[in-house]
């Protein structure tokens, strides 16, 4: 069925009311709203065929992109710079063990289990390394818990999508034999380094520039339109987009502290108007990009088995993760299984999935079919885990 007008406005009312109802529902059932929504997503595109498949897959990278950039900025405008500074070295570490750990996992799984290439291996295992954190952030900041533990859970989720997405592209470029060559280090170090500073700079020049248009319409609209090129900017620089946005949204969410630190005459700040219209925008475009997540996914029962089997690496190198890096730390019970059973993988595996088809890898098409079924089996893991462990 192609989409007329009315479709599509059809689509997104049903959209936001799938949403919010989700996100009703959350505080009882603890099923993030994320399930409901690819489920609805599911039923009009695979199951019934009610929206056409293609026009939606044609739009991949743009959405892709609009989705990890607002739900960073939005990250990045709520976090607290000097809870996040507090929680970071536990968070990388989380981030990184979590990473290899998975990778691991998983490659062996693939290597062993499904007869894949060690290459191929490995870069499955990169595409579903990422802790989702749209799903991680919406499930983190509705447990009632201190916000040290949220905040590890919270920022390893935003800083594992850009290291698996260098990590994934720097693979792609060896298998390919596309690129020249390149240090993996060298490749996260110099994209993460050429985002948070130019994202930082921007975010400084920006609360300025907010502080002479206040009492003026139009201002959030016109901070969109600055992280919408900030973004194409880093990427276009060889830097991390995500990063960028992240650290652009710290800045602007943290005016206050950032004037302290410079020691500035005045204190800027994002306005609590403008962090209204911020959530009201990022709910839209994180809900919608769910459904149209269900909408293309072409289901493969062949591979449905091999898709669960990755799921269960991935719950274990979680496990094993969390352990190492809560060494020492004093938490409660329930804190330590938000830690262990925080699995879901989203937004980054749902986009990596899709690069191997652009890169001209043969038999690509299995990458999307796996990780579909893993995006569905971890998010279902984490909302039973959630809810029977988390008191």
């Amino acid at each position: 069925m192609v989409l007329d007008s009315f479709s599509i406005l059809a689509l997104f009312g049903i959209t936001i009311i799938v949403g919010y109802v989700g996100y009703l529902f959350f505080d009882k059932t603890r099923i993030p709203d994320v399930f409901w929504l690819i489920i609805f997503g599911l039923l009009i595109g695979p199951v019934f065929n009610l929206v056409d498949r293609a026009l939606f897959v044609s739009i991949s990278p743009f959405l892709a992109a609009l989705a990890l950039l607002i739900i960073l900025f939005d990250a990045g405008i709520n976090m607290d710079f000097y809870k996040m500074l507090r929680s970071f070295p536990r968070s990388i570490a989380l981030a990184v063990v979590g990473i290899a750990i998975s990778v691991t996992a998983v490659a062996a799984v693939s290597y062993y289990f499904i007869g894949l290439s060690l290459l191929y291996s490995v870069l499955l295992g990169i595409i579903v390394g990422s802790t989702s954190s749209e799903i991680a952030i919406t499930i983190v900041k509705r447990l009632h818990m201190r916000e040290s533990p949220k905040m590890i859970v919270t920022l390893e989720s935003i800083l594992t999508d850009p290291l698996v997405i260098v990590g994934a592209i720097v693979m792609l470029n060896l298998i390919s034999h596309s690129a020249a060559q390149i240090s993996p280090v060298q490749g996260v170090l110099s994209a993460f380094s050429i985002g948070a500073v130019i994202g930082l700079i921007a975010g400084l020049i920006w609360l300025f520039v907010l502080d002479k248009l206040k009492g003026r319409p139009f201002d959030y609209m016109l901070t969109l339109a600055v992280l919408f090129l900030l973004y194409v900017f880093v990427e276009s620089a060889s830097g991390s987009g995500a990063i960028a946005a992240l650290a652009f949204g710290l800045v602007l969410g943290n005016g206050g502290a950032f004037s302290t630190m410079l020691r500035m005459k005045r204190r800027f700040g994002f306005s609590k108007l403008l962090r209204t219209f911020q959530n009201e925008v990022s709910f839209f475009i994180r809900a919608f990009f769910f459904v149209y997540l269900g909408i293309i996914v072409s289901v493969n029962t062949t591979y449905l088995i091999y898709g669960l089997a990755i799921c269960g690496a991935l719950i274990l190198a979680r496990l094993v993760a969390a352990q190492i890096t809560m060494y020492k730390m004093h938490l409660t019970g329930s804190e330590k299984n938000m830690m262990r059973t925080m699995v879901p993988r989203g937004l980054a595996a749902a986009v990596l999935a899709q690069l191997p088809v652009a890169y001209g890898i043969p038999d690509a098409a299995i990458f999307s079919d796996l990780v579909f079924i893993v995006i569905l089996g971890t998010v279902l893991y984490t909302t039973v885990a959630t809810r029977l462990f988390y008191k």
